[in-house]
């Protein structure tokens, strides 16, 4: 599996995440279209977006409820390409969604391996395998939120982790959950005390070039703002593929804001 492969079944889930076709992403032209929850969807998504914008570098897909498809595409022909995942232009839109009791609630930067990268890993790490039917046995310990899910009987589980352990203590952890058919979202948790010791970059590396090997397109996603995994991400081989944003009803995202 080559770096432009990977790249192709990446769109080609975005096209079924956003109800369009992979050309639109390739086009320098921003898009509108009507949402739908199509089969294949990534797993996440449990109804219809109302809102979603995704941008893999030339054109912007916008999949839209059809109440504020007028709206959308104004606002990208009067912010194309990336300007319209600027804060300023983000605050607009939100006060739009308002209207309809929603709001910006995920804004990602998701990052895919390049192949052709050489990365050192440190030998000195030790390293097991877990399969899915293994990792439950990690659930036990609380402390890799970032890494694992914590589900082994939902729709969306972890199917495969890489445990590090550094004089026989563990060190880290990296997982992969099945996101969806043909792509799995790859997750990494080390302990503060093993920081800087290449634990990330090597569990992270042995999980994505298994994934690989698997057949399936490992996928890294982090907020624009944690810059520690977003070097991360980096450090191991991955770049920046796309960058997505999606809203919510405002009553869910102030659950997760703990109000």
């Amino acid at each position: 599996m080559n770096n432009e492969g990977i790249r192709r079944v990446a769109m080609e889930q975005s096209a079924i995440d956003f109800n369009c076709s992979v050309d639109y992403f390739l086009s320098n032209k921003d898009r509108v279209v009507i949402s739908k929850l199509n089969k294949g969807s990534k797993k996440c998504y449990k109804k219809r977006l109302f809102c979603g914008l995704a941008y893999y570098g030339e054109g912007v897909v916008a999949t839209v409820d059809e109440s504020i498809k007028d709206f959308m595409e104004k606002f990208l022909n009067k912010y194309p390409g990336f300007r319209a995942f600027d804060t300023p232009e983000l605050i607009l839109l939100n006060r739009e969604l308002e209207k309809y009791s929603k709001m910006v609630c995920f804004i990602a930067e998701c990052f895919l391996p390049d192949v052709e990268k050489q990365i050192l890993v440190n030998k000195d790490i030790e390293v097991k395998m877990l399969s899915e039917d293994e990792i439950p046995s990690l659930y036990e310990d609380e402390r890799f939120h970032m890494a694992l899910t914590y589900n082994s009987d939902g729709d969306k589980k972890d199917v495969l982790a890489v445990v590090g352990y550094i004089d026989g203590r563990i060190a880290g952890v990296a997982a992969a959950s099945n996101d969806c058919e043909n792509m799995w979202q790859v997750g990494i948790d080390v302990l503060p005390e093993f920081r800087k010791q290449g634990v990330a970059k090597t569990l992270t590396k042995i999980l994505t070039d298994e994934v690989i090997r698997r057949g399936k397109v490992p996928y890294y996603c982090t907020a624009w703002s944690n810059i520690a995994s977003k070097n991360n991400a980096i450090s191991c081989g991955y770049k920046t593929a796309w960058v997505e944003i999606g809203a919510i009803d405002i009553e869910d995202a102030m659950k997760i804001a703990g109000e």
